[in-house]
């Protein structure tokens, strides 16, 4: 064979292997592309074309690191490129960025195209990791299987966080997907497990151990479902845990628990005691078996603040909370008594909820077999009782109810006895009637009024001023709220503070108060006068709301005004309900160069103990007391004494309700302060307020 023909076979087979090359570059189910050593891509196949997700002609002469590689595996690739490696490692990982920005891990593999020693190209090949169809098979087959199931499955990470739902977690607790993933468990979290459950829990699975219970969860609807739950913890190779899983069954109508769904449906959770649907139930069935219609008697008794204080001074190295210690009092003194009905074994009290308790009285033969039990019951709180190392006096009221005269159904009777407690003093007891039912009207009526009028702005501030004893100047004014309505005018505050103090709105309007007094002030500034301190009068619910108090210190910051214009006045009732949290209350006010008076000083039940221990600046003396002053020597002596205490105290005094001018002259002789009352000056809307500076 000639030379030219070895040559020709030479060239077509050179060729052919060519095509194949090509062909196997070009169809390859592995990323090609090339680069030069400026790092500017050179070509890349039709497999790395598809999996970036854009045109050919789009990448060519791009950059190739910052266009192909993920920003966050770039490092290793621009060290190799300035020289600082000599080569790349074989089979390393870094993910492939695509047109949309999302990204793909890969294997990759390069190889250097030399001359003359240098390179002058590199073919980068880079495996698609995510193409294993088999094991994308298999996860699909595994996803659908735990979506399919009738158990709730939950995974999180290690801090809780949700990383998967299955469909069936929607189905129970009519969450999405989307409202579950990346929040904490805490979403299904129902009040029937105090924070002593939830903490055993964590503790258990973070220690590496499986958790097992029945756990209360609260659908998206505040429904309840019980859920046999197995929580399990994940851990690496490392024996680091990394997630946990939670696999659980819907047991809501599960006849092995109903036993245990009758606990709780019927006892309060959190302190083992029988609550309102239990007591209810309990009556239902004493008045179903109650033939002869005897006489049946429910009371209910409130604790004020109980609840409050048992959240306060109770912690977890107690057995015994104070609700407990209360119940466990009154069970003992009264379960001796043949007809107090007991509502379990151990039990004749339930608790309600809140600040109140509930007990039944069965068998009653007369009014007076009520009265011993509610007075036995009002004597155990009499004295001090010691809880924590700390001392309390609490105030007890019960309200009665009676079967069949207040109602023929138990929900009715426990509501009844409730609205009993509403115009009852402290350590007193009053049986319904039903012109209660009319005052309760009444009350939902106004109430809902206040709501809308907070909405509407229909409230407003009037001033009453009030002045010094030796030259009758202007020292201060107290601002009162007044509501305005269109169908009756200007309406007082007795008629709506009461209700206000009663709910929530209390601190609505509060902030409002705040608002109108502050921007008063300031226009009463530019207008020129020279003003003096506004007293604004704060309820118990404002006072014991340390959040609610520093909105009120953001709003007169945020107004500019000097904190010594208000001057903050607090009753001697509301002061000495928790005389711990008013001294710091009263601490930091005096810090913020706010002013203090104790208003209708002399109705409660303060000792000059504590007055000493109050930073205060005023003392208000009471109306009552003031009226009762020119009428006897006593009331007259006791006005006298007050001032005289006050200024024994170094605190300067305030009468309050002055309208004649023998009070007047009585209270200059008894060297008080300073005087307000319609003597000197009605209240006034802020507009004529300008008379009084001029």
């Amino acid at each position: 064979m000639s030379d030219s023909k070895n040559i020709g076979l030479s060239t077509q087979k050179s060729s052919y292997n060519q095509k194949k090359i090509d062909a196997i570059y070009k169809n390859s189910p592995i990323v090609y592309i090339t680069w030069d050593k400026n790092g500017k891509i050179i070509d890349l196949n039709q497999y790395a074309v598809e999996l970036l997700g854009c045109e050919k002609n789009e990448i060519i002469n791009k950059e190739f690191i910052p266009t192909i590689i993920s920003e966050k595996d770039r490092n290793l690739w621009f060290k190799w490129q300035e020289g600082k490696m000599n080569c790349l490692p074989d089979n390393f990982r870094s993910h492939l960025i695509r047109n949309d920005g999302t990204t793909i891990n890969c294997i990759w593999n390069n190889v250097e195209i030399k001359k003359d020693e240098n390179t002058i190209e590199i073919i980068s090949i880079a495996k698609n990791l995510t193409k294993n169809v088999e094991h994308e098979i298999e996860m699909f087959k595994l996803v659908k299987a735990i979506n399919e199931t009738d158990n709730w499955v939950v995974i999180t990470d290690a801090e809780g966080v949700v990383e998967y739902v299955n469909t069936t977690v929607k189905e129970i607790t009519g969450y999405s997907r989307d409202e579950v993933i990346g929040e904490k468990p805490s979403l299904f979290k129902s009040n029937k497990h105090n924070d002593r459950y939830f903490k055993n829990l964590w503790e258990t699975i973070k220690a590496g151990k499986v958790f097992n219970d029945v756990i209360i969860n609260q659908k998206k609807n505040d429904e309840y479902f019980y859920s046999e739950q197995t929580i399990t913890p994940i851990k690496n190779n490392n024996n680091e845990i990394i997630n946990f899983i939670s696999v659980g069954r819907d047991i809501t109508q599960n006849k092995k628990l109903l036993k245990q769904i009758e606990y709780i449906s019927n006892y309060d959770l959190i302190f083992g005691l029988p609550n309102r649907s239990y007591i209810e139930s309990k009556i239902d069935n004493l008045i179903e078996a109650n033939k002869r219609e005897e006489k049946i008697a429910v009371l209910v008794i409130k604790f004020d603040k109980i609840k409050h204080l048992n959240d306060i001074y109770n912690n977890s190295n107690n057995e015994r909370t104070l609700i407990n210690l209360i119940a466990d009092l009154i069970n003992l003194h009264i379960n001796d008594k043949n007809n107090c009905v007991k509502i379990d074994e151990n039990n004749s009290l339930a608790y309600l909820g809140g600040d109140n308790f509930a007990l039944i009285i069965n068998d009653i033969k007369s009014t007076n077999e009520i009265y011993n039990i509610v007075k036995k019951i009002l004597e155990l709180f009499t004295d001090t009782i010691n809880y924590n190392k700390e001392t309390f006096m609490l105030n007890s009221r019960i309200g009665v109810a009676v079967y069949p005269d207040d109602s023929k159904n138990a929900k009715n009777l426990v509501s009844n006895s409730e609205v009993a407690l509403i115009n009852i003093k402290n350590n007193d007891y009053a049986f319904f009637n039903q012109e209660m039912n009319t005052q309760i009207r009444k009350f939902n009526k106004m109430e809902a009024r206040l709501d809308k009028a907070v909405k509407n702005d229909d409230f407003l501030v009037y001033y009453q001023p009030y002045y010094k004893r030796s030259d009758h100047s202007l020292f201060g004014m107290e601002a009162l709220l007044r509501l305005k309505d269109s169908d009756q005018g200007i309406i007082y505050p007795s008629k709506f503070i009461p209700i206000l103090e009663s709910s929530q709105l209390i601190k609505k309007v509060g902030l409002i108060v705040i608002s109108k007094v502050v921007n008063s002030l300031k226009k009463w500034i530019q207008s020129g006068y020279q003003v003096v301190p506004i007293s604004i009068n704060l309820s118990p619910k404002q006072i014991e709301d340390s959040k609610h108090l520093q909105k009120i210190y953001q709003i007169i910051d945020n107004s500019g005004i000097n904190n010594s214009l208000i001057n903050f006045e607090i009753t001697e009732s509301s002061a000495m309900s928790d005389v711990d949290h008013s001294l710091k209350v009263m601490k930091k006010m005096k810090e913020k160069g706010f002013s203090i008076s104790i208003d209708d000083f002399g109705t409660g039940y303060s000792s000059l103990n504590y007055l000493q221990k109050f930073p205060l600046d005023y003392l208000k003396i009471d109306i009552s007391f003031i009226r009762n002053m020119t009428k006897n020597d006593d009331g007259k002596n006791i006005v006298e004494s007050i001032i005289n205490i006050a200024h024994l105290l170094n605190l300067k005094t305030i009468a309050e309700g002055v309208e004649k001018e023998i009070e007047v002259k009585e209270l200059n002789r008894m060297n008080n302060d300073y005087i307000q009352g319609y003597y000197f000056s009605y209240p006034m809307p802020e507009s004529k307020i300008g008379k009084i500076y001029r």
